[in-house]
């Protein structure tokens, strides 16, 4: 009997917390997610060792002929630019975002990826720009303003991934770019190095 009566009270302990396990998390809304403005890891269109195409991209050679290209290591893609035997005296090579609305949202921030091989000069350089006037074609003619970026240098080991840190873009109005600009010689063996990119992420 009193074995019963054990069995019975434990039977409804269980049923209690089968009907009232509602947890606190149960409450909580879960926030909307948004989307990514920009995601791109340059693995659209991937053929190694090629111009690079990505949709939405611009990819521009304004001094010479060489533009960035897609690459690959350790089954990762992304773009690189180098002067590495182009036989040009100067290189000067874009990459250049797709167009951002920067007025459909507020609190943009921009991070990215970047790395080196064989920069062993300061000229031989990569910038991170963005403008509101570029008109899709002329790069020369817009006004690019510098972002606040963590870059890599002459001391940064080859291929070391360098995060950008998170770059504000809240300042800015209109439609936006952002350009990955480097400069570098085919004929001068202290500025024919590369620079990568990759993982370049706005988002609000």
């Amino acid at each position: 009997m009193k074995t019963s009566r054990i069995i019975l009270m434990v039977g409804m302990m269980v049923s209690g917390l089968v009907f009232n396990s509602c947890s606190p998390e149960d409450d909580i809304k879960t926030p909307e997610l948004k989307p990514l403005i920009v995601n791109e890891d340059f693995a659209r269109g991937f053929v190694d060792n090629t111009t690079l195409g990505v949709p939405g991209w611009i990819n521009i050679a304004e001094t010479g002929t060489a533009k960035y290209k897609y690459q690959e290591y350790q089954h990762n893609a992304y773009a690189e630019f180098t002067s590495y035997q182009s036989g040009e005296l100067v290189n000067v090579g874009w990459l250049i975002s797709p167009q951002i609305d920067l007025d459909k949202q507020e609190g943009e921030k921009l991070t990215f990826e970047a790395s080196q091989s064989y920069v062993s000069s300061a000229s031989n350089s990569l910038e991170a720009l963005i403008s509101t006037d570029f008109d899709g074609t002329n790069v020369t003619t817009a006004t690019w303003q510098h972002l606040n970026a963590t870059l890599p240098t002459t001391s940064s080991a080859y291929f070391a991934w360098i995060k950008s840190g998170v770059i504000d873009l809240s300042g800015y109005t209109g439609k936006a770019y952002i350009a990955f600009k480097v400069k570098g010689s085919g004929t001068n063996t202290a500025l024919d190095g590369g620079y990568q990119i990759d993982n370049v992420k706005v988002f609000n």
